[in-house]
């Protein structure tokens, strides 16, 4: 568990009105968000994270509602909500960039596993699993400014054209690789303010005779017939891996899916905490560099 980042998300939350108790609950929103915390740090399960004698010595004076308390609060849209607004908290606080890249990640399960709502997809290199998938977009400073959770099988373009309407993309430009390559998506970027670039999946080839956006149009005379620029675009790719990399590595990181995280509801709100604690570190780490 990561003890500093714990102690910081502590003041973060008790210090503030999500401390205080209502007449419908029993314990604070504070208490059930630090709980999970304590989870998602460690890896380990809600009912392991609501024993105190997993806790640091400071937090231990705090009380704790039961199990089914615990698990009630925790199931409920309101509990997702609250880590997606924290999530967007921390993110404000890090510094924008108009260089974006979209690319998904996958969650796989065990091939036996019963969870009904995993699937089975395409991973890498011909290889196939069963599972889950994050899609994102993050910036070149290493923020995922929107993702989701979806099976394994889901398209790529498809549920990039849905992230992208929700971001403000004026003057950006949010690059792809070949299974981006969607008029939807060069649409729906272009709507948001920004230009879509990624390449095709035959370069080369002709065109058929359906409509195609501008921006793709132009996409393809850059990568295809300029001279460095496929290059280019491929440098600006790394960055969403880097971004990955350093989401999946931290200690606290975003691991394969432990085997009590199974249903895309919870593989969503572990995902939600996994990225939120991501930021809160990035956001410490910047506000520390600013004042050295």
């Amino acid at each position: 568990m990561d003890g500093e980042l714990l102690r910081h998300l502590y003041h973060t939350w008790f210090d503030s009105h999500k401390s205080a108790t209502s007449a419908r609950h029993l314990y604070s929103d504070a208490v059930i968000l630090f709980i999970y915390a304590i989870a998602a740090l460690s890896g380990k399960s809600p009912r392991w994270a609501r024993q105190k004698g997993n806790w640091p010595l400071w937090a231990r004076r705090l009380a704790v509602p039961s199990y089914s308390q615990l698990m009630r609060r925790i199931r409920t849209p309101r509990f997702l909500a609250q880590w997606r607004a924290w999530d967007a908290e921390f993110r404000a606080s890090l510094p924008r960039s108009p260089e974006k890249c979209v690319d998904g990640k996958p969650l796989v399960v065990g091939s036996y596993s019963k969870d009904p709502d995993a699937r089975r997809g395409y991973l890498a290199a011909n290889l196939w699993g069963q599972g889950y998938k994050i899609h994102a977009v993050s910036s070149a400073a290493g923020v995922v400014e929107a993702f989701a959770v979806t099976a394994l099988n889901a398209g790529e373009a498809p549920v990039a054209t849905e992230l992208v309407q929700a971001l403000d993309l004026r003057g950006a430009v949010v690059r792809g690789d070949a299974n981006y390559d969607s008029n939807r998506l060069y649409a729906a970027v272009a709507a948001r303010g920004g230009r879509f670039l990624a390449p095709r999946r035959q370069p080369g080839t002709g065109l058929s005779d359906r409509p195609h956006h501008p921006d793709r149009l132009r996409a393809i005379v850059e990568l295809e017939w300029q001279p460095g620029a496929a290059q280019a675009h491929a440098r600006h790719r790394i960055r969403i891996e880097q971004t990955f990399g350093h989401l999946t590595n931290l200690p606290f990181g975003l691991a394969p899916l432990p085997n009590f995280v199974r249903r895309l509801n919870r593989v969503t709100l572990w995902v939600t905490a996994k990225i939120a604690l991501y930021h809160f570190h990035l956001a410490l780490k910047y506000t520390r560099t600013n004042a050295a």
